[in-house]
């Protein structure tokens, strides 16, 4: 059979797309009282350095240096994007979705309607995190620990005092896949390697769709994702592992009500049971929604958080103490966790030194607005905040640029339930966002990563292999992603 893409086909296409992001460029909204960081135009970002998908953090960087408490914009290929100081955070975050919209960013940078099939904002899937998922976590943290444990334990087997070589990369994604389906979906669908497969490259392939639907504008994009996304083809693959566990839960929610004996206490059967929603396609939909939002930022902060330990090993003798004085009086229970103070500030330290991006809080105007200082924002405008405006401002932090893992736990003793903790949400900390669009999911990620951590500590010495210097993560467009060539060396703790 002849290839579909033919060289017809193939210069057509390039003619559409040329066509396109000349459309593209001649819509933006004008900002030409805002200065410019790197690329004078659209035009020069798009065609010679792909702008925000290579030299953002470059750009960003030299923008916060020279503009210190004022605006600039840079380019991001089609578009530009206005970065603001660190004092309109307030402002912003409390500005509704009808003027600066989340959901709309969300769109724009993951084109979900094509890569996710989600062609609406639903609130349930966040209400049912706060209601059944975060008030939940001290039930469900026997099940979470429980699949941290027994995914260590297959996937790191050194012999007594030798060292094992993993991927770093590898190890983040497996633990964090399998910890949040067993939430998710429960045994044994969690620990079923197709189905981890399946989930734990997810972001990765949605992200480098939405990446090519980017250059589209709106009224190309059905087409556009005909051709270069596979939504169907992984929906379809999905439901043949998955589908056998929608059927039997149909089965028994029909035959025996609302209550059964060993009924799943998971995310699947709480959105069965209330949303009462029986398409398999639609349930197949939720779970690709789900795996993608849970998998995507914790596995990131995973990776960074291994490679913080591995990089500084002087440092975890400090956080075994800690553990080992906790877990003798508490067990390894959630309430625990809470009194695990230093172990709450590596990784609280580890997102404010690295995060899962160099771009906070994007919002879209969907409206003209005026910001307190009196800058025009015209309709249409990306509006965001560079890491370097906040976490890494010395006028906030001291020794902003060095990683130092109990910053926070030399803080007030005041701890649990304050603004020092991980999961805490202020203008000074926006990892999880700020305001009515903060991640829901935070609690239960803390949790996950809190665990892990401290699972780590206690029964493995780990470094960089052969004492390598920290490798340097890699940039794609605003997210900081794993290097995929990173290994880490595990042993069995000596002490």
């Amino acid at each position: 059979m002849d290839s579909l893409f033919t060289p017809d086909l193939i210069t057509g296409i390039c003619a559409a797309l040329l066509v396109a992001c000349s459309l593209k460029l001649l819509s933006r909204p004008n900002l030409d009282h805002i200065p410019v960081v790197g690329h004078s135009s659209l035009v020069a970002s798009y065609w010679f350095t792909k702008g925000l998908e290579v030299d953002l953090a470059r750009f960003l960087e030299e923008g916060c240096n020279k503009y210190k408490s004022g605006l600039f914009r840079v380019a991001n290929m089609t578009h530009w994007v206005v970065c603001l100081p660190r004092s309109h955070v307030e402002q912003v975050a409390s500005t509704s979705e009808d003027h600066l919209s989340f959901h709309h960013a969300i769109r724009n940078s993951f084109k979900i309607e094509y890569t996710l099939d989600i062609k609406k904002d639903d609130p349930r899937p966040r209400l049912l995190i706060r209601s059944h998922l975060t008030r939940n976590l001290s039930v469900l943290y026997t099940d979470i620990r429980d699949e941290i444990v027994a995914a260590c334990n297959e996937l790191l087997n050194p012999k007594h005092n030798e060292w094992e070589t993993i991927s770093a990369l590898h190890f983040s994604l497996t633990i964090v896949t399998r910890a949040s389906n067993r939430v998710i979906v429960g045994l044994p669908l969690c620990r079923d390697p197709a189905w981890l497969d399946y989930n734990m490259y997810l972001p990765r392939v949605v992200a480098d769709e939405a990446r090519i639907l980017r250059l589209f504008p709106n009224f190309m994009l059905p087409m556009a994702s005909k051709l270069f996304t596979d939504l169907s083809g992984r929906t379809s693959r999905g439901l043949t592992l998955v589908g056998p566990v929608f059927k039997e839960r149909l089965q028994r929610m029909e035959a025996k009500g609302t209550d059964w004996c060993d009924k799943p206490n998971d995310y699947l059967q709480w959105w069965m049971d209330t949303s009462q929603e029986t398409s398999p396609l639609l349930l197949m939909q939720r779970m690709l929604s789900i795996n993608f939002s849970a998998i995507h930022s914790t596995s990131n902060i995973c990776f960074r958080a291994l490679l913080n330990l591995a990089g500084n090993p002087q440092h975890a003798q400090e956080l075994r103490n800690e553990v080992e004085t906790v877990v003798s009086e508490h067990g390894w229970t959630k309430g625990a966790l809470s009194k695990m103070r230093k172990v709450d500030s590596f990784l609280k330290e580890t997102l404010r030194f690295t995060g899962n991006g160099i771009l906070s809080l994007v919002r879209v105007a969907m409206s003209d607005i005026t910001l307190a200082d009196g800058t025009f924002i015209p309709k249409g405008t990306t509006l965001a905040f560079p890491s370097c405006a906040v976490p890494h401002d010395d006028a906030v932090f001291e020794n902003p640029n060095v990683f130092e893992p109990f910053r926070y736990a030399k803080m007030p003793k005041e701890f649990e339930g304050s603004r020092y903790e991980m999961v805490a949400l202020s203008p000074n900390s926006l990892s999880f966002g700020l305001g009515t669009h903060a991640c829901p999911g935070r609690f239960f990620a803390a949790t996950l990563l809190k665990t892990v951590l401290a699972h780590i500590v206690m029964s493995y010495d780990v470094k960089l292999e052969d004492d390598t210097p920290h490798p340097n993560s890699l940039h794609v467009g605003r997210f900081i992603v794993p290097n995929p060539t990173v290994k880490v060396m595990f042993r069995k703790r000596i002490n």
